[in-house]
Parts: C-alpha cells; sequence; structure tokens
C-alpha cells in the first residue's frame, strides 16, 4: 500500500515576514513625515520663514567694487532643466559716477562660464521732473501736462556700504545727491531675514530698494513732482493690468519689478499715481513716471526680484513620506487580515499496487515452487 503525494499547486506566502516589512517601513514613513512637519514648523530667528527653507533657499553672495560699478554677484551649482548642468548665476551692478546716471543693472546667466547672459534688466534713475498736472487726473502724462522744470539725476554718489543690518546677514547700499534731499537705499540679502527701516520680509532673490525725499523745495510752488525712471531689457518688457509689476522673461528665466502706490514717508500711506505706459504693444524700453504730488518728504518702495531655473538636487526627504506612511499601512491592514486556504487533513488513502503481467507470471512461477505440505500446512 502506497501513500499518496502531496503536491503544493499555491505559492507560499510568509505572512509574517509581509507584516514585519510593512511594519518597518510604515514607522520609517511616519517619523520622517513627523520629522519634515517639525522641519517646516521651527523658525530661529522668528522672520516667519521655516529654518528648512531658508538652508534651501541660502546662496552665497560676492561684493566687488570697481570702476564705480558695486556688483554684488551669486552662482548656483547643480543641473537644472536648461543649462544642462552648467553653473547658472545672477549679476546685480550698481553704476555710477560723476555726470552719469545711477543704473541697477539686473542678469542671469544660463552658464557663467560664457559671460553672456541670458536675461537682462536694467532701471536708470533718470530725472526729477516738475510739472503742473493739466487735466487733474493725479499722474504725469508727457504729453498733456505742463513741464516746469526737469533735473537730470547725474550728481548721485556713493555714500556707504554695510552688512549686517539689525544683525541680519543682509547687505545696504546706498546712494544720495550732493545735498542729500535725494537719496536711494538698497538691501540684499543672502537668506530670508526680517528688517526694519520699512524693509519688511527680504528673500535671497529680491533686492528692495527706498527712494526717499528729504526737505525738497521745487523750484516753482504750487507744483507737482514725479521721478521718471527708465526700464530696458534684451527681452521684451510687459505690465500686468491686474498688480503693479513690470516683467521680463526668458525660457525659466524671469525678472519682476513691482511696486506699491502709496508711500512711505509721512507714515500715512497716501496713495502714489504711476504713470506706465498705455500701448499693449511690447517693448524692450519703457519709462515709469511716479508722481509724488507736492512732495516734501516722502517715501518708496519698489523692489527688483528674479527667478532662476531650479536645480534638480534629490534629497532624501524630497520622497512623498506622508502617501508612502499611508499606502504602508493600508497595505499592512490587507496583509494582517488576509487567510490563506490550506488543504484540510484527513484520512489518507491507500491502495493496492497495480501490477504488471511480468509480475503475475513470476508470482504464479513462485507458488508452483512451494511444496504441498506448506501449502496444506498454511491452509
Amino acid at each position: 500500500m502506497s501513500k499518496e503525494n502531496f503536491v503544493r499547486d499555491k505559492p507560499h506566502v510568509n505572512i509574517g515576514l509581509l507584516i514585519t516589512l510593512f511594519s518597518i517601513v510604515s514607522a520609517v514613513a511616519l517619523g520622517i513625515t513627523i520629522y519634515k512637519d517639525v522641519l517646516t514648523t521651527l523658525d530661529s530667528d522668528g522672520d516667519s520663514i521655516s529654518d528648512d527653507i531658508e538652508a534651501r533657499d541660502e546662496i552665497p553672495l560676492f561684493l566687488d567694487f570697481s570702476d564705480e560699478v558695486l556688483t554684488i554677484s551669486t552662482f548656483n551649482s547643480g543641473t537644472s532643466t536648461t543649462s544642462g548642468g552648467h553653473e547658472v548665476g545672477h549679476h546685480l551692478g550698481l553704476s555710477h559716477g560723476f555726470g552719469s546716471h545711477l543704473e541697477l543693472l539686473s542678469a542671469l546667466y544660463n552658464d557663467i562660464s560664457s559671460g553672456i547672459p541670458t536675461l537682462e534688466f536694467c532701471i536708470k534713475y533718470d530725472s526729477l521732473i516738475e510739472f503742473i498736472d493739466a487735466d487733474g487726473n493725479g499722474y504725469f502724462s508727457p504729453v498733456l501736462d505742463i513741464i516746469i522744470g526737469q533735473t537730470a539725476l547725474t550728481n548721485l554718489s556713493l555714500t556707504e556700504v554695510k552688512f549686517g543690518i539689525d544683525g541680519q546677514p543682509a547687505y545696504y547700499v546706498g546712494y544720495s545727491t550732493n545735498n542729500a534731499v535725494f537719496q536711494v537705499d538698497y538691501y540684499r540679502s543672502k537668506e530670508h531675514v526680517l528688517l526694519s527701516r520699512g524693509v519688511g520680509l527680504l528673500a535671497p532673490n529680491e533686492l528692495k530698494s527706498i527712494i526717499t525725499f528729504n526737505d525738497y523745495v521745487p523750484l516753482t510752488s504750487g507744483v507737482q513732482i514725479a521721478l521718471n525712471l527708465s526700464l530696458t531689457s534684451n527681452q521684451n518688457i510687459i505690465f500686468s493690468n491686474s498688480s503693479l509689476v513690470a516683467r521680463a522673461s526668458a525660457g525659466d528665466f524671469n525678472m519682476n519689478y513691482e511696486w506699491f502706490d502709496w508711500n512711505l514717508g509721512d507714515k500715512s500711506n497716501s496713495k502714489l499715481n504711476i504713470t506706465i505706459p498705455s500701448t499693449s504693444i511690447p517693448s524692450k524700453k519703457e519709462a515709469l513716471y511716479i508722481n509724488f504730488g507736492e512732495v516734501v518728504n516722502d517715501s518708496f518702495a519698489p523692489k527688483l526680484s528674479w527667478i532662476l531655473p531650479s536645480l534638480q538636487e534629490f534629497s532624501f526627504l524630497d520622497l512623498p513620506w506622508g502617501y508612502i506612511s499611508m499606502g504602508t499601512i493600508a497595505l499592512l491592514a490587507v496583509v494582517s487580515t488576509l487567510r490563506v486556504v490550506r488543504k484540510k487533513p484527513g484520512r489518507l488513502k491507500y491502495s493496492s499496487p497495480s501490477k504488471s503481467k511480468d509480475a503475475e507470471e513470476t508470482l504464479k512461477k513462485a507458488e508452483k515452487r512451494i511444496p504441498e505440505t506448506i501449502k496444506h500446512r498454511d491452509r
């Protein structure tokens, strides 16, 4: 009698091992998720920007001054979607000189080593215009309003360069006329900082400026003052209809010149009227006219910001650990409820071995050789 052979026809599943693995993965994912949540809430310097974001956005700054040009540069190494692994970067130059205008030149580079900027944006402080508002709309119109006098801003000079504003890693650069009636202050930082002096929160991809009038005396009483800014770029400049911003872009490279329509000098937040081009046809050279009204003491705070292509720097923490933890917990719940159907043990079936013809003949021959006495006895 032979025993029936057991045949395994279902895959082997070690439920205990699966539960252990999913438990480990879910525990790690939950731990990293909690860790990332804690990082997003830490703000050691109290500037409303988490320490995690500040560490990612921090950039090195390099300051150079030569030939009456102050340059603040930054370089970012890494692979971006457009740079092809080159070193992208940003140059910010402030140039001035005797008999020349103060100019702010911002340039973005797809490849620093080439020396050819992908996007340029220049702001020139052109002149102060005293005018009579002929149509009474509060805006300066070069065509309709009566110009009483125009003073070219060619006498601005560098007054101060300072690092460590309000105890923060920020640069301050100041320019002023000889009599300090008109001055322009710039603020730049290598990380997110919160400054006083009307600057507020300053990001590493921003240059904030404060334009100030101090006891300005016009040539003629009763006239209004407008500041003329000239904007130029190697790309078309587009003015937004919904916000106070002039924008230029080249692919993933962007420049934005933004401003608020109120003054800061007398703390009354009175409205400033700013004349922008009325035509919808893009141009690479435009003009802004900021009407300060019958100003004596006043301040205006525009800012220049830029966007470089994001660098593809992979971090282990960038994985979607929240989704991973939820997925592993769901799988753990499913696996723990699985029931593997197995064959129930029962009686083993026995059967006589099958006899072949050769075996039967052999048995018959063997029986013939058995003596009769033994056969009789066995019976």
